[in-house]
C-alpha cells in the first residue's frame, strides 16, 4: 500500500470515528450510565439494601427493600396499623398484608412486579446491560428511554437534561398513570442513588419517599424472596 493510499484511508475513517464518539455522547443511556458513576461500578453491584420512610396523607410508614441485579426483590412497609410484605423471585411473586395469609400474585400483580423490580435506581441494571436483560429498551428522544421487561409493563424514563440522571419515571397500573419524580440524589460508594422521590397517581396527593440508608452488596439469602405461611 502506498503512503498516499494509506493517508487517504486514514482520512476516510476519521469522520466515522468522530461520528461514533458523537453518538456515544448523544446516547441518553450512555450519558445516564456516566452520570450515575460508570458502567464498571454498576456492573460490580450484585445486591442493594435500602431503608427509608413513606409519607402519605399525614401518615408515615417505614420502608425496607432488598433488590438483586438480576431482578429479585423484597419490600416491607410497616406502620402503626398497617404492614405489607411483597416478594418477587424473578418468576413468581407473593404478597401479605397485615395478618392475612400470603397470596400468590395475580397476573396483573405479576405483570407489575416484573417491571417494578427495575424501578428507580434498579432501572440501571436493565438499561445498561443488554446482554443480561430479557425485554426491550427504546430511545424515544434525547432524554426519554422506554424500558419494557418481558412480561411486564412499559417504564418510561425522562432524564434531567442538565445532569442526565432520571427526572421522572412513568408507568401504568391498570387505568392509572403513576409518575415518580426524583427530587434529590446521594452518592454511595461512587454510585448515585435517589434520596427523595414523590409518587403520584394524578390526584392532588402524592406519596413522599425518603431513603435513609443504602448498603451495596449485602449478603442476601435466597429465602428472602419468598413469604413463609
Amino acid at each position: 500500500m502506498s503512503c498516499k493510499t494509506a493517508m487517504r484511508n486514514i482520512w476516510f475513517m476519521i469522520p466515522f470515528v468522530f461520528a461514533a464518539a458523537t453518538f456515544a455522547n448523544d446516547n441518553p443511556i450512555e450519558r445516564w450510565a456516566k452520570a450515575v458513576g460508570g458502567r464498571e461500578k454498576v456492573a460490580a453491584i450484585k445486591s442493594i439494601y435500602r431503608e427509608g420512610t413513606i409519607e402519605f396523607g399525614g401518615v408515615q410508614v417505614s420502608l425496607k427493600i432488598w433488590h438483586t441485579a438480576d431482578g429479585k426483590y423484597r419490600k416491607e412497609e410497616k406502620g402503626d396499623t398497617y404492614s405489607l410484605i411483597e416478594t418477587f423471585d424473578g418468576v413468581n411473586g407473593a404478597v401479605r398484608q397485615g395478618d392475612q395469609p400470603p397470596h400468590k400474585m395475580t397476573p396483573p400483580e405479576l405483570e407489575l412486579a416484573t417491571s417494578r423490580r427495575f424501578a428507580n435506581a434498579n432501572a440501571m441494571f436493565f438499561a445498561f446491560f443488554p446482554e443480561r436483560r430479557h425485554g426491550t429498551v427504546a430511545i424515544e428522544t434525547d432524554n426519554t428511554i422506554v424500558l419494557k421487561p418481558e412480561g411486564g409493563v412499559e417504564w418510561r424514563i425522562t432524564l434531567d437534561p442538565q445532569t442526565s440522571l432520571p427526572q421522572t419515571m412513568v408507568h401504568k397500573e391498570g387505568e392509572r398513570t403513576i409518575t415518580v419524580t426524583f427530587d434529590s440524589y446521594e452518592t454511595v460508594e461512587g454510585i448515585k442513588f435517589e434520596k427523595e422521590i414523590h409518587r403520584s397517581a394524578g390526584g392532588p396527593q402524592s406519596a413522599g419517599i425518603r431513603f435513609t440508608k443504602t448498603v451495596i452488596n449485602p449478603p442476601i439469602d435466597a429465602s428472602l424472596f419468598s413469604i413463609k405461611e
